[in-house]
C-alpha cells in the first residue's frame, strides 16, 4: 500500500508518519521500481500499537522502548496510573471547590477558607468586601505555608462567636476622622478576641518584604482612623506575642 492509504487506515496525516519514520519509530519499507514506497499490513500494526500507546499517554520519546519490551511496558504503565490518580484527585479537589463556589462564594478566598467565606468576607461587591478579598488573596500568596494553618484554626473558633462579623462591620463604617476613643475601643476589641481566637506564637512572623506589601495594601484602602485601629490593633498582638515567650 501506498503512504497515503497507510496513514488514512492508521487515522494520521502523512506528516505523522515521516515523523515517526524520522525518529526510528516506524521502520522505512523498500521502494519499488517507480521509487513509491511500498507499505505492508505489518506495518499498519505498528502504527495502531503506537496509537494505543499515545492514547494512554505514553510520549512518543517512551513509546520506542516499551513497544517490544513486556516489562518496560508494565513499569511505564504504573507511572501513567500514579500520575492519572493523582491528577484525578486534583481534579476531584477543584469541583468540590467549583461546587462550593457556585453557592454564590467569591472565588478569591484561598481553599482552606472557602468555608469560612461568608465569615471573613461580605458578600455585596463594595469597596470594602474587595479589601477583604484582596487582603486574603495577599496572605495566602505571601504566607510560606498557604494551607494557613494558624488562619483556619483561628477562624474555625471565630465561627464559634457571633463577635467578630459585627467588629469588622464597625471597622468598615468607621468615618476619617472617628474619635481616638472610640478607635482605640474597637482595637481593644478586636485584640481581645483575636487572642482568644488563636495563641499569640501560633501567628508566623512574616519577611520584612511581605509584611510591607500587606500593609501598604491596608494603607491604600483604609481611612485614618481605620488605620489607626490597625496599628494599635497590630501593637496589642505584638504585646500578646511578647507576653507568651
Amino acid at each position: 500500500m501506498r503512504s497515503h492509504e497507510l496513514a488514512a487506515l492508521a487515522g494520521v496525516s502523512i506528516r505523522t508518519l515521516r515523523h515517526y519514520h524520522q525518529i526510528g519509530l516506524l521502520d522505512e519499507p523498500e521502494r519499488s521500481a517507480n521509487g513509491y514506497r511500498r507499505y505492508t499490513v505489518q506495518h499498519l500494526a505498528v502504527m495502531l500499537r503506537i496509537a494505543r500507546f499515545t492514547e494512554l499517554g505514553i510520549p512518543l520519546s517512551e513509546v520506542h522502548r516499551v513497544l517490544d519490551d513486556a516489562d518496560a511496558t508494565a513499569r511505564l504503565l504504573e507511572e501513567l496510573d500514579a500520575q492519572a490518580a493523582a491528577e484525578i484527585e486534583r481534579l476531584e479537589r477543584r469541583r468540590a471547590r467549583i461546587a462550593t463556589l457556585a453557592g454564590g462564594i467569591s472565588p478569591d478566598p484561598p481553599a482552606a477558607l472557602v468555608p469560612f467565606a461568608s465569615l471573613l468576607t461580605r458578600p455585596a461587591p463594595t469597596r470594602e468586601s474587595r479589601f477583604e478579598r484582596e487582603q486574603l488573596a495577599l496572605i495566602e500568596h505571601l504566607s510560606d505555608d498557604p494551607t494557613l494553618p494558624w488562619l483556619v484554626a483561628a477562624t474555625t473558633r471565630l465561627a464559634d462567636t457571633d463577635a467578630y462579623r459585627p467588629l469588622v462591620d464597625r471597622f468598615a463604617a468607621l468615618a476619617p476622622d472617628a474619635a481616638t476613643s472610640e478607635t482605640e475601643a474597637l482595637a481593644d476589641e478586636l485584640a481581645s478576641l483575636l487572642t482568644g481566637a488563636t495563641p499569640a506564637e501560633a501567628i508566623p512572623t512574616l519577611d520584612p518584604r511581605a509584611t510591607e506589601l500587606l500593609l501598604a495594601h491596608q494603607w491604600a484602602n483604609l481611612n485614618p482612623a481605620q488605620r489607626a485601629v490597625t496599628e494599635r490593633l497590630v501593637m496589642r498582638l505584638s504585646e500578646a506575642t511578647n507576653a507568651s515567650r
